[in-house]
């Protein structure tokens, strides 16, 4: 019995040891197998004395843009102004005397040829009784040849003095209109050394609406220019009229050039001294090619744009599945392999960018205003333009379009 067990462990200690060199001989065949892999796989080192090469992108700035459009140019000159009478006159006698009538009120209307206003005539009309008798007395006496010709010329001309020393006491209306204002009161004495005003009359069928234009914008002014004119008191109304008239001299102290505008105004709505805004437009042009001024850059004498040609977007390369990347039933040891992720839709990939190369262009400007430029040289339609040139840029430039501009800001 002793020696059967002695046998059975012998036979357990020899097994023990063939698994334990089976186990070692499986990790150096693993272990050699990686080393072989690495050594097929491994990828290739760079040639002596060169080195992997560096790539810089780029350098962009990004830029916003301005479609080029035609479209209406229009300017206007804002102002402001008073209307005053189409005929507007200030009422004084070339006599001295004391006032006898007023035939008018205020605000009333007057014909053509009406005496507005009198003064004292008493002595004025024994003057011209006294020299219509002695007209007559020489006249009989020149018929009997008792006078000769030069004593009756006399005695006409004192006539018709003494008559215009009469007429001198009136004030007519020399058309038709209305007694603006009463300035003196009857008994009051008027003298014509003071250049006294006894009142003022208006013609109202017809107004000028006048207006102070300052120096700087004396050049955009000219006759025939079509106005709009806008009162507070009217404020659902406006009224076309043209500048009729230009003043040839700038006031010293204010430095203003002052315009008439003639409106018609039957209706009578428009008073003088009424308080009105008015826009002069002062340049129009259909299909222009307009820019915004902020695009321009300048040097000496020269106008220049930066005009933007845009880049074609280059195609994306497919992206290659590794030959690997293929579905299998199972992994490793019966694992299920992981999903891969997928793709986002389009909606939601981010917009790709924009770019462009830049082209310093010459133009040539016609109508200029703070805000817009019309161009009249140098640029078509739908070109682009970088819309605020605050930066310098050269030829060739390369840009990064961050928003595309239509229509005048």
């Amino acid at each position: 019995m002793a020696s059967i067990n002695l046998g059975n462990i012998k036979s357990k200690k020899k097994f023990i040891f063939i698994g334990l060199i089976a186990v070692v001989v499986i990790i150096v065949l693993a272990k050699t197998t990686g080393n072989i892999q690495k050594a097929i796989f491994k990828p290739k080192a760079p040639a002596a004395g060169k080195e992997a090469a560096i790539t810089f992108e780029e350098e962009t700035t990004p830029v916003k843009v301005f479609k080029v459009k035609r479209t209406d140019f229009k300017d206007t000159l804002p102002c402001i102004g008073n209307v005053k009478g189409f005929k507007e006159t200030d009422l004084r006698f070339q006599a001295s005397g004391l006032i006898e009538s007023f035939n008018f009120e205020e605000g009333e209307r007057v014909q053509e040829g009406d005496i507005i206003v009198s003064l004292n005539q008493r002595d004025a009309l024994l003057k011209l009784k006294y020299a219509e008798v002695e007209l007559q007395k020489n006249q009989k006496l020149f018929d009997v040849g008792a006078i000769n010709p030069t004593k009756l010329e006399q005695a006409k001309l004192e006539y018709e003095s003494a008559k215009s020393d009469l007429d001198k006491t009136n004030i007519y209306a020399m058309t038709n209109g209305y007694l603006a204002s009463k300035l003196m009161d009857i008994g009051s004495y008027v003298n014509t050394g003071t250049q006294d005003k006894v009142g003022v009359f208006v013609s109202m069928d017809k107004v000028f609406a006048d207006f102070s234009i300052i120096e700087k914008d004396i050049p955009k002014i000219a006759l025939g220019q079509k106005v709009e004119i806008f009162s507070d008191a009217y404020p659902t109304k406006s009224f076309n009229g043209t500048i009729d008239r230009v003043s040839p001299i700038v006031e010293g102290r204010s430095r203003t050039e002052t315009v008439k505008v003639e409106l018609d105004n039957k209706e009578l709505i428009l008073k003088p001294g009424m308080f009105v805004r008015a826009l002069v437009y002062t340049y129009e042009k259909k299909d222009a090619l307009v820019i915004p001024s902020s695009s321009l850059k300048k040097k000496e004498t020269e106008y220049f744009v930066y005009v933007v040609h845009k880049e074609e977007p280059k195609p994306q390369a497919a992206e290659e599945k590794p030959k690997d990347a293929k579905k299998k039933k199972g992994g490793l040891f019966g694992k299920k392999p992981k999903e891969e992720p997928q793709a986002k839709p389009e909606a939601a990939k981010e917009k790709e960018a924009e770019y462009g190369t830049v082209e310093v262009r010459k133009i040539k400007l016609g109508y200029m205003t703070q805000d817009l430029v019309e161009v009249e040289e140098g640029l078509a339609e739908e070109e682009l333009i970088v819309s605020e040139a605050q930066e310098e840029f050269k030829d060739k430039a390369r840009v990064e379009i961050m928003e595309v501009q239509e229509g005048l800001i």
